[in-house]
């Protein structure tokens, strides 16, 4: 039954194949589900969370985020210590919890009829009143709403301190005529959820929603599947795709076996297999920017007016994230790596040669099992920013085994 779904739909696909590949000028971005390793490798089983307020008058507050954090932890596989010695213990303190509202005294500009003025019409020939406009300065008021928590959190696994930090956060917006503002009880909620996302992402994966491009003309009637989610069908439609013989168009075809692959990656719950899906879904996303380095969406990020989420760099997402699951997924118990605490807004955008990355033996050997010459290939290591071969006599056995030519083996020796 899936193959002749899959055949249906490479026939649609057929249809709009002499099309040129690309994102098109109306860009199209879709959501999924990014999982976040844990910042420590301490575990979290047996779980004990206990927070204390330095206020009598937090102490419902104390209550509330010790819920949030309990919720975090079993939706992230973990267990709480409901009777006996916890295996990690998590303490936490608030010192302060406040919000306020205020309101302020503003100038805007408004146009509006200051005067009037006689004027001559001279296909009527007589003198015509009519009005004077100006920018007038008006006095308003709008709301002012803040909020702040302060505190600290300290976790330790079989009596040894794991992680320690401050679970400040601060909030301040403006709300106009026409604006809704939230109620203060609903702004110092969102600062303890906020807390308790930071907190738990110590020890146990979070969700963050991402947004990615997904490219157009020939991949069209992919996209529908996309936006449902469905990326096991995705994925079988790409990898039915015959190679392109225009390597700026074979690109395309990579970078969609990189999104398909590593939203499915983010859906594992089998740690290696996770890995092994984001590192082929790193290959792709390398191989696609060796292909077309024209295409500066490939490497970068991507701000629309109409998208919800800011697009960050498909390549830095990656490589941060194959980083995390190797720490995650290797040995020990206390292995540290990056912040996982979501920010609002784009990431930071890397430096052209980090965001660029190096091409790698296995970038040559996946462009040769695509079926590309070796005239193109040899085009995409002269049009790549870096080279990271491994020109070792094991790798040269390893890269000749793999079909690559002594042609392109040669070129790659010559880039050391």
């Amino acid at each position: 039954m899936r193959r002749l779904w899959v055949a249906a739909l490479f026939v649609a696909i057929a249809m709009t194949s002499e099309a040129r590949e690309g994102f098109g000028f109306a860009k199209k971005a879709v959501d999924f589900l990014r999982t976040i390793p844990p910042v420590t490798n301490a575990g979290a089983r047996r779980v004990n969370v206990a927070v204390d307020a330095e206020r009598g008058a937090d102490r419902d507050d104390a209550r509330t985020l010790t819920r949030y954090i309990n919720e975090h932890i079993l939706s992230g596989s973990g267990t709480l210590a409901e009777g006996g010695k916890p295996e990690v213990t998590v303490d936490v303190a608030i010192d302060r919890l406040d919000s306020h509202e205020s309101w302020e005294t503003y100038t805007e500009y408004e146009r509006r009829q200051t005067g009037t003025k006689r004027e001559w019409n001279s296909s009527k020939e007589k003198y015509e009143t009519k009005p004077v406009y100006s920018n007038v300065p008006v006095q308003k008021q709008r709301k002012v709403l803040e909020a702040s928590l302060s505190g600290t959190f300290d976790i330790a696994s079989k009596n040894k301190d794991v992680a320690s930090g401050d679970v400040d956060e601060e909030f301040r917006d403006t709300y106009g005529d026409y604006s809704s503002a939230p109620s203060p009880t609903t702004l110092e909620d969102d600062l303890l959820r906020r807390a308790a996302r930071k907190i738990a992402a110590q020890i146990v994966p979070t969700k963050e929603r991402v947004s990615v491009l997904v490219p157009r003309s020939s991949f069209e009637p992919l996209i529908p599947l996309a936006e449902s989610g469905d990326w096991d069908r995705y994925l079988a439609a790409v990898e039915a795709m015959p190679a392109r013989p225009n390597q700026k168009d074979e690109a395309f075809r990579h970078y969609a076996l990189a999104i398909a692959k590593e939203a499915i990656g983010y859906e594992k719950e089998n740690r290696s297999e996770a890995l092994d899906l984001l590192r082929a879904a790193k290959s792709h996303y390398d191989t696609a920017a060796a292909l077309n380095p024209q295409e500066e969406l490939f490497r970068q990020g991507y701000t629309s007016l109409l998208s919800v989420n800011n697009i960050v760099s498909p390549t830095a997402r990656i490589a941060e994230s194959v980083s995390r699951f190797e720490s995650w997924t290797g040995p020990g118990t206390a292995v540290r790596v990056a912040s996982t605490t979501p920010v609002a807004g784009p990431s930071p955008t890397p430096s052209k040669s980090a965001s660029r990355g190096g091409m790698k033996n296995q970038t040559v050997i996946d462009l040769a099992k695509a079926g590309l010459s070796d005239e193109n290939i040899l085009l995409a290591i002269d049009a790549a920013t870096q080279t990271q071969f491994d020109v070792s006599p094991e790798a040269l056995i390893a890269l000749s085994k793999a079909g690559v030519s002594k042609k392109v083996i040669a070129h790659m020796q010559k880039q050391r």
